[in-house]
């Protein structure tokens, strides 16, 4: 049975056990209570926060990252100016690689948090100013500057010096410039993103040479060394000067590898200019040589030595006065120059035996006149001619130049064939006469053409035409004496005669005449027409032998092909 306590205690009981139902309930709504908070305030950037100006207080991070990125476009697009010595370049953010990372700006700044501290503060706080996060590729960045280097960069300009009739022509050098890339980067990217007017870098670019080393070359070389003229004296009779003007051309400015100027004189140059106006102190050695004698027979010509200005000792007193402070005022000796050719060595030539000889008749006729007046022309070239041992003779060379300023006249020539006027006509026979006596004389043929059709006056297969310059008549005197050409005109006849040391008897063979065509028969009612006399063609043989105390020396033959030539009958009225 129940006693009183049992019943005292049931009712205290469910009041215990309705308190902890009730206090459970009310932990149940304060929890969901804080949890409800904890969401709102979770989800929610605190009030009054802002970045770079930008309120984003008490809306949600996603909101935040629109409102920042919308109202900061500007901010991350608007160019960079660098302005860099006075000049601007412009830098766009995206291409040069400067940004805004606004998801790390706003990292953290929102959250749910059961933290009762972390809580309050969302509660409580009344918000902040978030810096703003920017990114910067400095590879990107220094990229995007360096496209701007050549735009901005100047080359220097190197200066120099120059000598122009007798003074100092200056050309100052100017400095350049070049972009700092990497100072310039450092400048945009420390200024980045609020600073959108940054200055640049440069750094000069300097001429190799120096404007300083310009200055000192032209006050102590330059101008020294174009002061005044230098006195060249030599003896008592001769002085003359180098002036400045002369100096300037004579003198180059050098630049060495590590950029100091000097002055380098032309000694070549200088020597012959003083020679030029010294010449009558020099003496042209002269070489022991032979001529023909009034008599008509060679005689030797004495050696006589020369003098020339002492180069080494001119070059050395010029040098000094340049660049030594030496005076300018020199004395110059000469010194002594001896004849290639000496007396001695003409001692021991042989020049008065008759080497060969030979005689050559020309037509005389009325109409021959120009010929033979080519003829004595000619002629006159050749006598005297002195052939040196080893040296060659060129017909050619002593006829030149066939003008009628030298005294040559037109006269018949033979061209394709046929009889013309020209220049010099007659000279052929010259040739031919030089031909012969070169033969008889045993002297080496180089070079000799024989006329295209045969002329009868000469000997076959041993004539020789002559066309200044394409055809020449050469020779070379093959003896250890001078050979001397004299020739004359006697009557109707070229007389030629080498004299020399003649070395060889000379025997000649000559063929008979093979394949042999007969002329035919021309008419020419041209104007110009000149009568030609009909000449068979054929083929002969010449042959040239020396003998020497009677034993052959050389043998040599020679062939030649005559064309038939035409009569040619002029029918021109």
């Amino acid at each position: 049975m129940e006693t009183e306590s049992t019943l005292h205690e049931e009712p205290q009981r469910n009041e215990w056990l309705g308190i902890t139902i009730r206090t459970l309930l009310a932990l149940a709504v304060l929890g969901a209570a804080y949890f409800g908070i904890a969401q709102y305030f979770g989800n929610r950037i605190p009030n009054g926060t802002t970045v770079h100006g930008v309120d984003i207080g008490n809306i949600t991070p996603e909101d935040a990252r629109e409102t920042v990125t919308a109202k900061l476009e500007d901010l991350a697009t608007d160019p960079v100016v660098v302005e860099i010595d006075g000049e601007q370049i412009s830098l766009d953010p995206a291409t040069a690689g400067l940004g805004l990372d606004v998801d790390a700006t706003l990292e953290g700044i929102a959250g749910v948090s059961y933290d009762p501290r972390v809580l309050w503060s969302r509660v409580t706080d009344s918000g902040r100013e978030l810096e703003l996060v920017d990114t910067v590729d400095r590879a990107q960045l220094e990229d995007a500057v360096a496209e701007h280097a050549d735009a901005f960069g100047q080359e220097a300009k190197e200066g120099s010096v120059a000598l122009k009739l007798g003074t100092v022509d200056v050309k100052e050098p100017v400095e350049g410039r070049s972009l700092d890339v990497a100072g310039t980067a450092d400048a945009v990217e420390a200024g980045w993103p609020d600073t959108r007017e940054v200055e640049g870098s440069w750094e000069p670019v300097l001429p190799a040479l120096s404007a300083e080393e310009i200055d000192r070359f032209v006050s102590e070389e330059a101008e020294p060394a174009l002061d005044s003229s230098i006195v060249i004296k030599v003896g008592s009779k001769y002085d003359a000067a180098i002036t400045p003007n002369q100096l300037s051309r004579l003198l180059t400015v050098e630049e060495s590898e590590d950029h100091t100027l000097s002055l380098v004189l032309d000694e070549e140059g200088t020597v012959e200019v003083a020679r030029g106006a010294l010449g009558k102190a020099e003496k042209t050695p002269q070489n022991a040589s032979v001529r023909l004698g009034s008599n008509g027979k060679p005689q030797l010509i004495k050696a006589d030595k020369g003098r020339v200005l002492d180069s080494e000792e001119l070059l050395t007193k010029v040098n000094r006065a340049l660049f030594e402070d030496g005076s300018r005022w020199i004395r110059v000796g000469t010194t002594p120059v001896d004849p290639k050719i000496t007396d001695e060595d003409a001692a021991k030539w042989t020049i008065d035996e008759k080497m060969g000889e030979f005689r050559s008749q020309f037509p005389t006729t009325p109409g021959n006149e120009d010929r033979t007046e080519n003829i004595r022309v000619g002629l006159g070239h050749v006598n005297g001619t002195v052939v040196m041992p080893g040296d060659q003779f060129s017909l050619g060379d002593a006829l030149s130049p066939i003008t009628e300023d030298a005294g040559y006249v037109k006269a018949g020539v033979i061209s394709d064939g046929r009889l013309v006027e020209g220049l010099g006509g007659g000279l052929s026979q010259v040739s031919t006469t030089v031909l012969n006596t070169a033969w008889e004389s045993g002297v080496q043929l180089d070079e000799f053409t024989p006329h295209s059709y045969y002329i009868s006056r000469y000997p076959e297969g041993r004539e020789a035409t002559i066309s200044v310059p394409v055809i020449d008549n050469k020779w070379t005197n093959d003896t250890d004496s001078p050979i001397i050409v004299q020739t004359r005109i006697e009557g109707d006849e070229i007389v030629m005669r080498f004299w020399g040391d003649r070395q060889y008897t000379v025997q000649t063979h000559t063929s008979g005449r093979s394949n042999v065509v007969q002329p035919g028969r021309k008419t020419d009612d041209s104007p110009n027409c000149l009568y030609q006399s009909p000449q068979v063609g054929f083929d002969v043989t010449v042959t040239r032998v020396l003998l020497r105390g009677g034993d052959e020396v050389d043998r040599r033959s020679y062939t030649t092909h005559y064309n038939a030539s035409d009569e040619v009958v002029c029918t021109g009225g």
